[in-house]
Parts: C-alpha cells; sequence; structure tokens
C-alpha cells in the first residue's frame, strides 16, 4: 500500500518549496536503473571515446557538474542562433555553425560520460539520474530549433520537426515510466541522431544553407490523404520531395514517427512496473488532448508560426520538458503522477481560446487580431515555462539531496572510519 500522502509546503522560493510529498522520499533508496543501449555507434565506436575522456576528469569532479556544463555549452549555441536568426535576418556566419557543431557534440559527450563519472566515483544517486533527465528535458526542443534554421527549414518543416521531436521526447520517458527501462534502440536519438546533427550543421558551415536546395531525387509529388492534407495548410495537400531539405525532412519525420510508434507498442504490449495498464495510459491522455488542440491551432492560425516564429513549437516544447520530469519524479519516488501544473492550464486554455474564437468571433474579432493576441501569450508562456520549469527542478534537486544528504554540485569526503 502507497504510503499516506502528507501535504506539502509550497513557497515561492524554490529552495524551501516541497515538490515532492515527504511520505514517498524514503523509495529514493530503494531505486536501481534500468536501461538497455543497443546502439551500434555507441557500443563499437564512441564508448572507447568516453572511456578516455572521463578518464581525463579529476576524481574530485561531481558528475552533475559535468551534466551542467554540457547542458550549458548547448544552449550557448542556441542564444547564438537565436540571436542572429533575430538580429541579423536569418544571416548565420560559418562560425556560429560550427559552433552549434561543436556545443552539440561537446553536449553529448558529457551527458555520456557523467554516469561513468558518478560510478568511478562511487556517488551514483537517484539525483543524478534526475539531473541528466532535467537537462535533456529542456534542450531537446533547442537543439531541434537550431537544427531547423541551420538547414533554412520553412515554418511549416519547423513546426513539424520540433512537435515530433517533442512528442519522441515525450513518448520515450512515458515508456520508462510504464515499463521502467529506458530502451534505446540500434539507432537512437541522442547517439546517431546527434552525430547526423552535428553533420548537418558542419554541412552547413562549409557550403551555405543554398546546399539545402540542391535537388537529389525526383521530383516527386507525394498526394496526402485528406486528413493528413488538413495538417500541411498552405501545401494544396501535395509534398514536393526533391531537394536535400525535403529528403532531410521527410527522413526526420519517418524516424521521428517510428520511435514515436515503438514506444507506444512497447507500453502496450510489455509488462508494467504499475499495478494496472491504465496508469500510463491515463498520464497520457491529457498530453494526447493538448498534442491535438495544438496541432488544431496551428492548421486553423498557420501564419501564427510565421509572425512569432518559435513560439507555438516552444511552448508546447518545454510543456512536454516539464511533463517527462515529473514522470520521472513520480517514477523514482513512486508517488502518483499528477498532470495539472500551470503552464498546461494557461497552454490549454490559449489554445481553447484561440478555437473558440477562430469559430464564433469572426464577426466581432478578426482573424488577424486573435492570431496576434495567440502568438504574444504564446510568447509569454514559453517565458513562463522556461521559469516554471527552472522552479520545479531546482526545488525537486534541493528536496532529494537535502533528504538523501548529498550535494547537487560537489562530491562530499567521505568520512574516516
Amino acid at each position: 500500500m502507497p504510503p499516506k500522502c502528507t501535504r506539502c509546503r509550497k513557497n515561492v522560493n524554490p529552495l524551501k518549496n516541497e515538490y515532492i510529498p515527504p511520505s514517498y522520499l524514503p523509495n529514493l533508496k530503494r531505486y536501481r536503473y534500468s536501461g538497455t543501449d543497443l546502439s551500434i555507434l555507441s557500443r563499437y565506436v564512441l564508448q572507447r571515446y568516453w572511456n578516455f575522456v572521463v578518464s581525463l576528469v579529476p576524481m574530485t569532479v561531481a558528475p552533475n557538474c559535468i551534466t551542467f556544463a554540457g547542458f550549458f555549452v548547448g544552449m550557448s549555441s542556441t542564444v547564438v542562433m537565436l540571436y542572429y536568426f533575430i538580429c541579423e535576418e536569418a544571416q548565420f556566419p560559418s562560425w556560429s555553425l560550427y559552433y552549434a557543431a561543436f556545443a552539440l557534440f561537446v553536449y553529448q559527450t558529457l551527458d555520456a560520460i557523467d554516469g561513468k563519472q558518478a560510478r568511478r566515483t562511487g556517488t551514483g544517486s537517484p539525483l543524478g539520474e534526475l539531473f541528466d533527465h532535467g537537462c535533456d528535458a529542456f534542450l531537446t526542443p533547442f537543439v531541434f530549433l537550431n537544427l531547423s534554421l541551420a538547414v533554412s527549414m520553412t515554418p511549416l518543416e519547423r513546426f513539424w520537426l520540433l512537435t515530433l521531436s517533442s512528442i519522441g521526447l515525450f513518448t520515450t520517458i512515458w515508456e520508462q515510466f510504464s515499463t521502467g527501462v529506458l530502451d534505446l534502440g540500434y539507432m537512437s536519438g541522442p547517439t546517431e541522431g546527434i552525430i547526423i546533427n552535428c553533420l548537418l550543421f558542419i554541412l552547413s558551415a562549409v557550403y551555405g544553407d543554398s546546399i539545402w536546395d540542391v535537388p537529389v531525387v525526383g521530383p516527386y509529388e507525394v498526394a496526402c490523404p485528406p486528413f493528413l492534407a488538413l495538417l500541411l495548410p498552405g501545401s494544396s495537400g501535395t509534398v514536393r520531395i526533391e531537394s536535400i531539405r525535403s529528403v532531410l525532412f521527410m527522413f526526420f519525420l519517418l524516424s521521428c514517427s517510428f520511435t514515436i510508434l515503438m514506444n507506444l507498442l512497447h507500453v502496450v504490449l510489455r509488462p508494467t512496473v504499475h499495478q494496472s495498464k491504465l496508469t500510463p495510459l491515463l498520464a497520457a491522455l491529457p498530453i494526447a488532448v493538448i498534442t491535438a488542440l495544438m496541432v488544431h491551432v496551428f492548421v486553423v492560425f498557420p501564419n501564427v508560426t510565421v509572425r512569432f516564429p518559435f513560439a507555438l513549437e516552444i511552448s508546447y516544447g518545454l510543456l512536454m520538458s516539464i511533463t517527462v520530469t515529473r514522470l520521472t519524479v513520480a517514477r523514482l519516488t513512486i508517488m502518483p503522477y499528477q498532470t495539472a501544473n500551470w503552464h498546461i492550464v494557461l497552454f490549454f486554455a490559449a489554445l481553447t481560446a484561440a478555437s473558440v474564437m477562430h469559430y464564433v468571433g469572426n464577426v466581432s474579432v478578426s482573424h488577424e487580431v486573435v492570431e496576434t493576441m495567440l502568438g504574444r501569450t504564446l510568447t509569454g508562456l514559453s517565458v513562463f515555462a522556461a521559469v516554471q520549469y527552472g522552479h520545479m527542478v531546482l526545488s525537486v534537486f534541493t528536496q532529494i539531496s537535502r533528504y538523501l544528504g548529498i550535494s547537487i554540485m560537489t562530491i562530499k569526503p567521505k568520512k574516516s572510519a
């Protein structure tokens, strides 16, 4: 029987806030990591490189410091890319693209060796896994934002790349929430996916963004079924496959869709760590609803992604970041997962209001005015989501570190006998 839930102390100060009910904290000591990584590149090539790099790290460096360093470097490239996108009319100097490749590779390297450092120093803990997952979850939407800018994707392509990658992040962690195992296949996003992205950044730096317009196949005009055609506003219901960019876009669509499908099948077919199969399904239901609503808003307000680039995608992506981190906390502490949080409520309200105004407000309020209000609201929600995420993880990290008696960013010297 689960422990009786005691009331959490709520505080604006994340260092004093209690996100986890105290009665569930003892479950942290029972946790054991379980995962499989079948990645060919990881097992036969990169492991040797990672083992060499971690051997250079002093034993006094905490694993979470390595994780945070990778996160900081990864985010810094997004700051650079967004500066040139906003302030320099998307004219990216070659060095910014080389730096994007370098930053992403450094992030991957440090993300891979933090666990090795934890084993070397005997400091592995649930806090380390949560810290790792938390950084990964926040950074993921911005990695694909960088990629969409580097290959000069259209707003339609950017929307689907960022949306499907965010859904893929959710379904991967959702599967782990259901089965208790992080299952990475022979081709995985954290390994092969990142290496491919690095190569694409380098190609853009060397040849410029015009390389993505070079015809390589066809051209093929692929007619979409009526349902799918609705999801591609402005495309006349057809997808033209000819340029390198269009081939890459189709590759990412298919690979993300395959990952999502396999995660879903694993949740349905594999044994669950919960008492009922309904538990993970019910956890995913609100996300499925809000995803459908978000796609509907994109279809009826397609110009919002043109006038307010990335506002819809990042607001949704950070919603997924918040959700998967909450799923991870629930899994580590065996506490009931609760979907409701301020960002998901406000995001749902904004999308619902825009949808209602689309159908009933055309007489009193113009479509363009609703689109402007929606874009500004989503921009504000993106900032709010980042703040809420920071508050949540600082609260959780502090609470867990105090309970386990460990430091977040340092290694406590062991007491002599």
